[in-house]
């Protein structure tokens, strides 16, 4: 059974990383949408990396749960190559390379969080329809 500390990782983590992300690279849809709600003071990487590391340690950790309950690695090593991504594109790669790397990592890290959450389910399922 899914807990709420589980789906709470599912949602927050991906989303939460992959924004500090972005903004790191400065899309311009979330720059603007930082300046129109007067938050343009959390484009600082003082804010941004350690928000995008946290995401990362919480999105790996729902699927490190859900490795625990389908046992398919897949998803969370696309999750953690993802995550190395990120942080490689935002903290230690700079210029074309590191956008490259940034989109990579924001495409992983969904396609990791939507495969763990499907193959949970799935296993959920089954676990239901033996009992």
């Amino acid at each position: 059974m899914t807990t709420k500390a589980e789906r709470v990782a599912d949602i927050a983590g991906p989303l939460g990383a992959v924004f500090a992300a972005l903004c790191c690279l400065g899309v311009p849809f979330i720059v603007a949408a930082l300046a129109a709600i007067g938050l343009s003071i959390l484009r600082a990487d003082p804010f941004l990396w350690p928000l995008m590391i946290v995401s990362l340690i919480v999105a790996l950790w729902g699927m490190w749960r859900g490795w625990r309950t389908h046992g398919r690695t897949g998803p969370l090593l696309v999750g953690a190559l993802s995550g190395v991504a990120l942080v490689a594109g935002v903290i230690f790669i700079h210029g074309f390379p590191a956008r490259q790397l940034i989109y990579a990592g924001s495409v992983g890290i969904f396609a990791a969080t939507i495969w763990n959450v499907s193959s949970r389910v799935r296993c959920e399922r089954r676990q239901r329809a033996t009992t």
